[in-house]
Parts: structure tokens; C-alpha cells; sequence
């Protein structure tokens, strides 16, 4: 079983892959459920930094590694990384004043947004140690960089439909029934907020954990890891 995992307003969206191919779509409302659902999956990867740095704002090698692969258009869409503090705390003003508190950097509205997920992702790995190896670190772009050989063309932002159709095209080249798959996963009575892009980006992240170990690959190729043993990388597919 393959799972990949995308963050949603109110929780997270899990696509799975069996053996036999597409399992279906379900919504979580948080990370404990989401592994009490699928902890005999195989592989779930998940679009959420995993591994933190305490007390630097230097990029984190597969940040910066995403974003030299996603240039000249695509890179902005790997956000900096928070520290583990700042990620904790319950306000914007609150973790940007410990973010330059513990570094010589800031922080801004984008990572915050996003500051929440990684908390809960971060306190339950290190927690769980059983989820380790299991639950890893996955970025859409980068795995759609992969799948095509190359960063998209269309920004989500600035031209959507395009970027829907240029995603699910080359999803496509690596799972020729996706168009049926997303189909059935976009009309699921799922009882939650999740948009098209989520469900797509879901898609990648499920399509990337499909399969053997072999194809595997990681940014850096050589992970570093955190305080905490946790691993600072990016999993994507070599198609």
C-alpha cells in the first residue's frame, strides 16, 4: 500500500495505491489518524517539511537542492523553513520574534502558513518512532519536476487551468488511468475542504510512493539529518 498525503485547510487529503492500483481517497483530520489508517502502508510520503534546524536560518540542503531543480519559475514554491521553536508558537508575531530571535533571519506569512502542519508532523515523529522510514518528506513540484524531466511551465497562481491540465498530463505518463482516478477521488464525499490542486498534488505524492525502492531517489542525495535523527530530504521517482 502507497499512500500520498497533502495538507488541507482543515487536515489532510491521502490518496492510496494497492497493488492492484488505485484504493482510493480519504480525508484526515490530523496526522495521528491519518497513520492510525494506513500504518501497514508500505510508503507515505507527505507534502510537509520533516527534519527542522534549532537555531540557524540557513536553507535546509534539500530546500535549496528543490529550488535549483525547480528554477528559474518554479522554486518560490519551496517555502523556507522555519525553525522548530518558531514553528510551536501560537501567533505570527510570536514565531516570527523567535525565528529572529534564534537566528539572523525572519520570517514570513507563507511559512508561517504552513508553520501549524509542521509542528504536528514534527512532535508526532518524534514521538512515533515506528513512523519513521514510513511517513517521509515529499514536495508535488519536485515530483512533477521528475516525472516530466523538467519544472512546469504554468504557474497554479497565475495561469490554474493550464496548471491543472500540464500536472495531470504528466501524471498521466506515469499512471495512464489518473484521469478516471482523479475523477473518482474529486467526487468522493470526502466532508472536508479540499480543492482540486490538493487532490492533484495528493496524486503526485501517491504516484511517487508507487512502487519499489529501487526507483527511489532523494534531494540531497545524501540526507542530512536533524537534533532529533530525523532526515532533511525530498523523495521523488527516477522515470
Amino acid at each position: 500500500m502507497y499512500v500520498g498525503v497533502d495538507g488541507c485547510p482543515s487536515g489532510w487529503v491521502a490518496v492510496k495505491y494497492a497493488d492492484g492500483g488505485f484504493d482510493g481517497v480519504r480525508f484526515h483530520t490530523d496526522i495521528e489518524e491519518l497513520w492510525a489508517t494506513h500504518r501497514n502502508a508500505d510508503r507515505i510520503l507527505i507534502d510537509v517539511p520533516i527534519g527542522l534546524r534549532a537555531e540557524s536560518s540557513e536553507p535546509r540542503r534539500c530546500d535549496a537542492a528543490a529550488r535549483r531543480a525547480l528554477s528559474p519559475d518554479r522554486h518560490q514554491s519551496v517555502f523556507p523553513t522555519p525553525v522548530r521553536a518558531a514553528t510551536q508558537e501560537e501567533t505570527y508575531e510570536t514565531a516570527k520574534a523567535t525565528q529572529e530571535r534564534l537566528t539572523d533571519g525572519s520570517l514570513n506569512r507563507q511559512s508561517w502558513g504552513i508553520a501549524p502542519k509542521i509542528a504536528d508532523v514534527d512532535t508526532f515523529l518524534r514521538d512515533c518512532r515506528a513512523a519513521r522510514g514510513t511517513v517521509r518528506e515529499c514536495h508535488p513540484e519536485v515530483c512533477f519536476w521528475a516525472f516530466a524531466g523538467r519544472p512546469m511551465q504554468y504557474s497554479k497562481t497565475a495561469s490554474p487551468r493550464r496548471a491543472y491540465w500540464e500536472r495531470l498530463g504528466t501524471l498521466r505518463t506515469v499512471e495512464p488511468d489518473v484521469y478516471d482516478h482523479t475523477w473518482a477521488a474529486a467526487t468522493a464525499d470526502l466532508d472536508a475542504n479540499v480543492s482540486t490542486d490538493d487532490l492533484v498534488d495528493a496524486f503526485a505524492a501517491a504516484l511517487t510512493a508507487r512502487g519499489s525502492e529501487t526507483g527511489l531517489r532523494t534531494l540531497p542525495t545524501t540526507p542530512e539529518t536533524d537534533a532529533d535523527g530525523l532526515p532533511m530530504e525530498m523523495v521523488y521517482r527516477d522515470v
